[in-house]
């Protein structure tokens, strides 16, 4: 990472690099006053929602919380399998470790919950992360619904959620090489400015990191290679977008002390406002412009034409279809299983000198048994149980229960 100075005389002189190539094939130099002055929306919405829950904790439930908690902490991974909190609708994982001062964090695939302990007096009930993946499946308003009716099984609610912090996200196409703009071109509130490079190749911009208001304008599909979220993609497509295509997110986080006092309100009545707060943003907090060479105040700069189409994007209700579903569960993919689940069969096959798979499995399989079961082994466990209580372990993490589970 650069600092801004450095980071304006790189973009000047890799200026001839189009956005989306990082093997630095030539292009068009980006030009501030002849750019592509378009966008196209794919889609924008709320990308993370923390939400805080005034109220008190029920002691009875901080005790058997605190004995879920201490399941969590065990060597035995049989008792760490039994250490989650189910209601019929929720399965969800109860961490051994709280964080800072909330005592008990549980978490599925939707939210992680964040619970203060029944004694505490000056701490909500509890701080809430709604999981992007469902923000996207059911919208802000559903996602507070659910947390209305789950909440009060573990106390006292004294009142509605307010927000804690909110990131607003437009993803786009354009031809303009965005980040690839010297600094100077940036009206921002914040003085501080960030370059993120991957190999030269310049993926996003910070403005303001750590502040109570930040924006980010980076390279999403980039980003979602690292990050596995291929869910977006065919919400993509259903807007026009083509395998290939660079799509940019311009994404601000705002924390509570950075919200606007008429956003001060209780979460669910915020969901009309929030395009508002989308033009705020886009106007006097950061800003693309035209610089004037004759005009020295930079307030006074013309906004360049691709910031104008963002800046209302979140006037029009969106209208991309959302997912069909966001799964309660964590579970790993099946690249992220069978590709490390290879690694020990093909060991095996290569030192025996075994080269058809099925003969390899068979053998694994029986090598395995007698290395857990033999009298003789070391490990001196039966298979059948550590493999159960590595599974039951596993679950617990993925809030997934196991199909002979008294619960079902």
């Amino acid at each position: 990472m650069s600092n801004e100075k450095q980071q304006d005389a790189g973009t000047d002189a890799r200026a001839g690099g189009e956005a989306g190539a990082p093997d630095g094939q030539a292009g068009a130099p980006p030009s501030i006053t002849a750019p592509a002055n378009s966008i196209r929306p794919l889609r924008h919405g709320v990308d993370s929602l923390y939400l805080s829950y005034p109220g008190q904790l029920d002691r009875f439930v901080a005790i058997l919380l605190q004995e879920l908690k201490e399941a969590a902490q065990s060597f035995d991974e049989k008792v760490q399998g039994g250490a989650g909190w189910s209601n019929g609708e929720h399965d969800l994982a109860v961490s051994g470790r709280g964080r800072g001062r909330f005592s008990y964090v549980l978490e599925d695939g939707w939210f992680r919950i964040e619970l203060a302990n029944a004694t505490a007096k000056v701490l909500p009930l509890a701080h809430v992360q709604v999981r992007s993946e469902y923000l996207t499946a059911v919208g802000m308003e559903e996602a507070i619904s659910t947390l209305d009716r789950l909440l009060p099984e573990f106390g006292e609610v004294e009142g509605p959620a307010s927000l804690s912090r909110i990131d607003l996200f437009v993803d786009f196409v354009t031809d303009l090489n965005l980040i690839a703009l010297p600094g100077g071109h940036w009206v921002k509130r914040s003085k501080k400015r960030d370059i993120h490079e991957e190999r030269d190749y310049v993926t996003g911009i910070t403005f303001g990191a750590g502040n109570e208001v930040s924006a980010r304008l980076y390279d999403k599909t980039v980003e979602i290679r690292k990050s596995g979220k291929d869910y977006l993609k065919p919400l993509w497509r259903a807007q026009g977008w083509e395998e290939g295509q660079t799509v940019w997110r311009m994404e601000f986080q705002v924390r509570r002390e950075g919200l606007p006092e008429s956003l001060k309100i209780p979460a669910s009545e915020t969901v009309p406002l929030l395009g508002l707060l989308w033009r705020y943003l886009t106007s006097e907090w950061l800003r693309l412009a035209i610089p004037s060479d004759s005009d020295e105040t930079r307030s006074r700069w013309p906004t360049h034409p691709i910031w104008d189409a963002l800046s209302v994007v979140w006037d029009v209700p969106p209208d991309a279809a959302p997912l069909v579903r966001a799964p309660k569960t964590r579970k790993p993919s099946d690249e992220a299983i069978f590709k490390s689940g290879l690694w020990g069969l093909s060991s095996f096959m290569a030192r025996e000198g075994i080269h058809r798979v099925d003969e390899g499995l068979g053998e694994f399989l029986q090598a395995l048994s007698v290395y857990y079961d033999s009298p003789e082994s070391h490990e001196q466990r039966r298979l059948a149980d550590y493999m159960e209580r590595k599974a039951r372990a596993k679950a617990r993490r993925y809030n997934v229960r196991m199909k002979d589970d008294d619960r079902e």
